[in-house]
């Protein structure tokens, strides 16, 4: 009942994973100093482009130049040179990019080469406006445009965030404006005028502060469910740094119509509309001319309340994963309409070639019974991938928990009708009085269906979890002390309790590591220590090791209704660390 796995030293074909305490494995991350939100993000010929806001001399908050970084799938990354500094006008703060695929700005020097045109917030001495520059050569360098800014500041001090689309025969930029968003239209990007504003209404959002980072985008929904009935709608997204579901900073949602000049709610906002219910994806926006007809979206993952604070140290600031985005209908005629979020399609090239763990069995978890999926020995790597089919009635309560010999653990649950996220026991969480206010996320779930499949995406320092098909999504940082390397599923319903939780399969993937230490080398372990196994239910264990459970809960650990895959350590080694 012990299994054992041999192996010998190998050197790294490859840098090694990161080592330093906290850093992602395969999320955005500069190698070193400060970012904040993404901008400009745009595919151009076979490459998608990352801007984002940067301080290249600190890993604190400072003067904003636009960060550059280049994949061809949006997860494997390679920084490049900084492509936007602060001049004259100001620092580069957020913005947008755009393909000028008909050269409606005469930029165009290579008649076979589009101008990509950069559009972005210029924050000086005048206050905030619009500026751009433009590339000749698919974003390596950029020149600023002579007439900068574009849009000069109209006295108002919160004038900020273009996001610019080509609509309806022109460009229209998306501009957060105070508590609202203004629409501009322009002939060739470079002479704009006022189209419409939207928000003013204090029932339309939340007005506990600016707004922020706006997106505009039409999807298609099929409205019946049924392929009859497709209908064009659009969603206006904007980040607010204050009133989020967890009380720091959001983005929120509107979905209605956009006629090419102003933009309209199919019904009044319900203060449920959130992108993201987690504490941790903030001023998250689309790529533009994204090549499949997909609305894809990655967020800063980071909040407000502590995003200056976050207690590491040669860099400050990450990315969430690419996310594609839809609409789901909840109730046709309140015209009830919710956005949704799933991975990208391409996160799935990122997964071991074999399952580290897999139970195809179902089974049944009592009232008060812990089941531990993993021990110490199975998870070596915090970049995974998990994936449960549950089955629920009567609106059982459960929480699955990645935890350390430590107690230090983070949890996705249901509990009275809500999904819930807790990292009050993550580890460190007291480096910011903010941080330590959000500990816990909650959101009521909109669907009634009985089957539910949950994907939890754990990184070394953050979770993202999708559930009900993206319907809730939620997203976390956390800073634990050590690796969070065992899972345990806990059924919670009260004694008594006419309520009942299945589990129909879990799968766990690792993840590889796509940021990269340089010149590294590793050493494969000589042994993989026993893996307990038991009886589902029993609690009887073939094997010895310490779990941490639940209070009043009765531990026990799946046994060979698990078809445990260990890939070959070398490789083990060499890309998921």
């Amino acid at each position: 009942n012990f299994l054992e796995v041999k192996s010998t030293k190998l050197p790294l074909l490859e840098p090694q994973c990161p080592t330093e305490q906290h850093r992602l494995r395969y999320h955005f991350t500069p190698k070193r100093n400060w970012i904040n939100d993404p901008n400009g993000m745009v595919y151009y010929d076979g490459i998608y482009h990352l801007f984002y806001q940067y301080h290249p001399y600190s890993s604190d908050r400072g003067p904003m130049h636009w960060g550059h970084a280049t994949s061809s799938d949006m997860l494997r990354w390679e920084e490049q040179d900084v492509a936007l500094n602060p001049d004259e006008v100001g620092d580069c703060w957020s913005g947008s990019s755009v393909i000028d695929s008909t050269n409606t700005t005469g930029f165009q020097t290579d008649p076979n080469v589009h101008p990509l045109v950069a559009i972005y917030t210029s924050a000086g001495e005048a206050g905030q406006s619009q500026s751009i520059a433009y590339s000749n050569d698919k974003g390596a360098t950029f020149t600023k445009y002579p007439g900068n800014p574009a849009i000069p500041n109209p006295d108002i001090q919160d004038f900020r965030d273009p996001k610019v689309s080509y609509i309806r025969g022109q460009w229209v930029m998306t501009l957060a404006v105070g508590n609202r968003i203004e629409f501009y239209g322009s002939p060739d990007l470079k002479t704009w005028t006022k189209l419409s504003e939207f928000g003013a209404d204090p029932e339309e959002g939340s007005h506990c502060s600016s707004w922020e980072c706006p997106d505009l985008f039409p999807l298609i929904v099929d409205v019946n469910g049924d392929g009859t009935s497709l209908v064009e709608l659009w969603v206006l997204l904007v980040s607010i740094g204050c009133g989020g579901p967890t009380g720091g900073s959001g983005t929120q949602y509107f979905v209605g119509d956009f006629n090419g000049t102003t933009f309209t709610t199919l019904g009044t906002w319900d203060n449920k509309q959130w992108l993201d219910w987690g504490p941790d994806n903030y001023a998250a926006v689309s790529f533009s001319n994204e090549p499949n007809g997909r609305t894809i979206l990655m967020g800063w993952m980071n909040n407000l309340k502590y995003g200056d604070n976050l207690p590491t140290v040669s860099w400050r600031g990450q990315m969430t994963i690419p996310r594609s985005l839809d609409l789901q209908v909840l109730d046709k005629d309140a015209k009830k309409y919710r956005l949704t979020s799933m991975p990208v399609a391409e996160v799935e090239t990122l997964h071991s070639p074999t399952k580290i763990l897999e139970i195809a069995q179902e089974f049944t978890l009592a009232v008060n019974e812990t089941v531990v999926l993993t021990e110490n020995s199975r998870l070596k790597t915090p970049g995974m991938e998990l994936k449960i089919e549950l089955e629920i009635d009567q609106n059982p309560q459960f929480s699955i928990c990645a935890y350390n010999s430590l107690e230090e653990e983070v949890c996705f649950g249901y509990e009275d009708s809500k999904w819930f996220l807790d990292r009050s026991k993550s580890g460190n969480t007291n480096f910011h009085g903010g941080f330590a206010e959000t500990l816990r996320a909650e959101a009521d779930r909109e669907v009634s269906s009985q089957n539910v499949t949950i994907r939890m995406f754990w990184d070394v320092s953050s979770v993202e979890v999708f559930v009900d098909d993206g319907l809730t999504v939620m997203t976390s940082l956390f800073y634990a002390t050590e690796p969070l390397d065992m899972i345990r599923i806990t059924h919670g319903s009260p004694v008594g309790s006419p309520a009942s939780l299945k589990v129909n399969s879990v799968s766990i993937w690792g993840l590889i590591c796509t940021f990269l230490e340089e010149d590294g080398t590793t050493e494969s372990p000589t042994t993989v220590a026993p893996i307990e196994t038991t009886q589902p239910g029993t609690g009887t264990s073939t094997g010895s090791s310490s779990t941490t459970e639940s209070s009043g809960s009765k531990p026990s650990v799946l046994n060979a209704v698990f078809s445990l895959f260990l890939l070959s350590t070398s490789f083990v080694t060499q890309f998921y660390c």
